[in-house]
């Protein structure tokens, strides 16, 4: 029972690092001030681009499957009674199949696993352990559902399935993709990141407080050193 107690305290702590973390890069943000860039080394960038943070989280994509199956069958020579039985268990096959290929063409979060991200001013940089380095443009997003409260992001692109972001690492994601996907002037309305944005003022007026929490690989280095998990920001 000890080691349950101690396991809880302990995620509940990291919780609220985490969680204050991201009331700091709003407080950062508010103040009129850029992210501090992160030097990166082996990931090359684009021209102009800054990288800002680097860390992991749980990676998945909403989309459906195909609908196909294979169906059972062939011709069967023997007695009425075998011919009729091994006709019904096919057909038995078949629905079974047909109605599991029906329900994998059903939309679901897919593919879902833990993996490196780094964050820049132009795109989301996930590494895929089969497909390397994929990139997610800021300015391909149509839709955008920040909700560190609940320890996800959601984004929807223009000719791409949507990705969905999750962990401890989405508070400061939440707050540094809202600047960069809805601009200096608008990021800070976003509702999924008015926990955060109060936050922050709060501190602001009243010298600071500490956070709490409102809702529950490329190949080498791509960094010196062990630099900090989510960024350089100096606050």
């Amino acid at each position: 029972m000890g080691r349950k107690k101690n396991a809880a305290a302990a995620a509940a702590a990291r919780e609220r690092e985490e969680w204050q973390l991201g009331v700091d890069w709003a407080r950062w943000l508010l103040a009129g001030n850029a992210p501090q860039e992160l030097t990166m080394y082996g990931l090359v960038l684009d021209q102009g681009e800054r990288a800002y943070i680097q860390t992991t989280a749980q990676y998945a994509r909403l989309y459906g499957g195909n609908g196909r199956y294979t169906a059972s069958g062939g011709f069967v020579i023997g007695r009425p009674a075998l011919v009729l039985g091994l006709m019904a268990a096919n057909a038995a096959v078949n629905a079974s199949r047909k109605a599991a290929a029906k329900r994998d063409m059903q939309q679901s979060w897919r593919d879902v696993q833990e993996l490196p991200v780094v964050a820049t001013n132009y795109r989301l940089l996930c590494h895929l352990p089969a497909k390397g380095w994929m990139s997610f443009y800021y300015s391909a997003v149509q839709e955008f559902y920040p909700d560190p409260a609940n320890w996800t992001i959601t984004f929807a692109f223009q000719n791409a399935v949507p990705l969905r972001l999750a962990g401890l690492a989405t508070p400061t994601l939440s707050v540094l993709t809202s600047w960069a996907v809805l601009g200096t002037n608008r990021w800070h309305g976003e509702p999924g990141i008015a926990p955060l944005i109060q936050e922050a003022v709060g501190s602001q007026l009243g010298g600071g407080s500490a956070g709490q929490i409102q809702g529950e690989v490329v190949e080498g280095e791509i960094g010196p050193g062990d630099p900090r998990r989510l960024g350089n920001l100096d606050l």
